[in-house]
């Protein structure tokens, strides 16, 4: 028996066990059932081509060379791809989402994700329909961004060389426009198009994700998490919403969407398109001085916030303090001017994202006065949303210590129970809140989202309907203020609200979802980046 032969027989043979226990560990990816018999194959070509005839002495080699394990998993790896595949999306995107996003955007390039780009025929398919769009602005006005974890589909992508199969259905006009022929009846992709796009090797599961993935506008993530079994696709799509910008937009493949809406981001409906989108849930603005000096965030987002913004806000808000009615009275008598001075900067370094400044601030006027509870509550939300729990967690259950009906401690509370994924006792920090208000319609939204994804339709209607109701009466603006410290776009909550009610099956005794009114514009005209 040759070499060949007898590492066939040994992988066919083979407990295949261990091999996808770290393949799933290390890159998320499922050899079960039928694609068993893809990773023995796999497996065999590995063995032949290291002259190694035991599983076991291979299975070794996987686990302290990491370039070995590379090998094997871009061997297993599907790549079928070709350019122009589902284009609804794609021109969804171009025609719609884009103008918005641009719309909204101060400065700086619209960046756009392609997660698993294969071969990289989506990526360059994007950069050809933009400039088909925009024209030569399409450089200045997009950056695009591939990634695949495969080195040899990535340094395909990098060269732009195609053959036959991926132009299936290509208009000979576009082909003429942007690739140039070479040998063997292949194409290679104009340089005004190749230079628009980078590309990265990059492991969805790894540890870290380069500058060029971060912060993206818009991340396709198309027949890519097919692949993955259900625990696997939930950890790349919560990383991947991490990434994107607030008010961005993650498009998955039209076979893939109901996998993906477990609460994370909001499905949104367009065009008869579902795709994903990321609503801003905390942002924190002044609540007693609806003027804020719009001029000062902006000057202050550049860097590092001016010595000067205390003193430049300080004349406004000192007008507006008195002026508030009994809201803040209490906070007034109890308050020194400095403290009070000292907590307008912290919520203007939050705005301007500076988190450990604003953080060190509210220390130190808690330190001075420790029944600024205002103070705890800024504070408990910062935490909150750079995501650490631990700390929000106990700074609400010091807020519950000296005021047990503070209802913003029990949202911030079942916030933090839904991020770790702890629907009983969100459900019951939001039941808390409700007790205390029953008009509180943050608390009602995410009761209802928490059932809407446990599949229980009745209470995730009730939620979503009560919420609309509230939602209906008086200031959209008002209702978003109505929780301070934590600002949320109340609009775009009536919007997701009526959206999920028109996905749930009618009530009983025939009142079916609630219906938007004639007038109500486009969801995605609402959904815009929170300013």
């Amino acid at each position: 028996m040759t070499a060949a032969a007898g590492s066939r027989k040994l992988a066919e043979t083979a407990d295949l066990t261990p091999f996808k226990e770290l393949l799933m560990r290390t890159f998320g990816h499922s050899f079960e059932n039928e694609r068993e018999q893809a990773l023995s194959d796999g497996l065999c070509r590995r063995m032949v081509a290291r002259g190694i005839n035991e599983a076991d002495a291979y299975f070794a080699i996987l686990l302290h060379d990491s370039d070995e394990l590379l090998r094997l998993t871009e061997l297993l790896t599907v790549n079928e791809t070709y350019f122009f595949r589902e284009p609804d999306h794609l021109n969804l995107m171009v025609d719609k989402l884009l103008p918005e996003l641009m719309s909204s955007r101060k400065q700086g390039p619209v960046r756009i994700l392609s997660a698993g780009c294969s071969t990289g025929e989506e990526p360059y398919t994007i950069a050809i329909m933009l400039r088909e769009r925009f024209g030569s602005e399409s450089e200045r006005l997009f950056a695009i961004t591939g990634v695949d974890i495969d080195s040899t589909v990535i340094a395909t992508a990098r060269q732009g060389i195609y053959g036959k199969g991926s132009f299936r259905g290509m208009d000979p006009l576009v082909l003429d426009r942007y690739f140039e022929p070479r040998d063997l009846g292949r194409f290679q992709v104009s340089d005004t198009i190749r230079k628009q796009v980078v590309f990265e090797i990059v492991n969805l599961l790894g540890a870290s994700y380069p500058q060029s993935m971060q912060m993206p506008d818009i991340i396709l993530y198309r027949n890519v998490s097919i692949y993955f079994p259900g625990q696997v696709q939930r950890e790349i799509f919560g990383r991947l919403s991490e990434l994107l910008a607030d008010g961005g937009c993650l498009l998955v493949g039209a076979s893939e969407t109901i996998h993906h809406d477990i609460g994370i981001l909001s499905l949104v409906k367009q065009d008869a398109l579902f795709f994903y989108r990321k609503i801003p849930s905390i942002v924190f603005a002044e609540r007693r001085t609806p003027g804020y000096d719009a001029s000062i965030q902006r000057r202050s987002r550049a860097g590092v916030m001016p010595a000067s913004v205390a003193s430049a806000a300080r004349a406004g808000i000192r007008r507006n303090w008195e002026q508030q009615g009994p809201v803040y009275e209490r906070t007034r008598k109890q308050t020194q001017p400095d403290a009070k001075e000292r907590f307008d900067a912290a919520i203007a370094l939050a705005h301007n994202k500076q988190h450990d400044q604003a953080l060190a601030i509210l220390d130190a006027i808690i330190e001075q006065d420790s029944t600024f509870e205002k103070a705890y509550c800024l504070k408990g939300s910062l935490l909150l949303s750079i995501s650490r729990f631990d700390e929000a967690h106990a700074v609400c259950d010091g807020i519950l210590s000296r005021d047990p009906l503070c209802r913003e401690a029990y949202l911030m509370l079942g916030m933090i129970a839904r991020q770790r994924g702890d629907d009983d006792d969100a459900v019951k920090r939001f039941r808390e809140a409700l007790y205390l208000d029953g008009n509180c319609w943050l608390a009602h939204f995410f009761t209802a989202e928490i059932s809407y994804a446990q599949g229980d339709e009745k209470r995730a209607r009730s939620g979503y309907e009560a919420a609309v109701r509230i939602l209906e009466k008086g200031s959209m603006l008002e209702h978003g203020r109505a929780f301070f410290p934590l600002s949320f776009n109340a609009e775009q909550f009536s919007v997701i609200c009526r959206h999920k009610l028109s996905l749930l099956s009618p009530a009983e005794g025939g009142r079916g979802p609630a219906k938007a009114p004639p007038s109500q514009k486009p969801v995605a005209t609402l959904l815009k980046k929170n300013g």
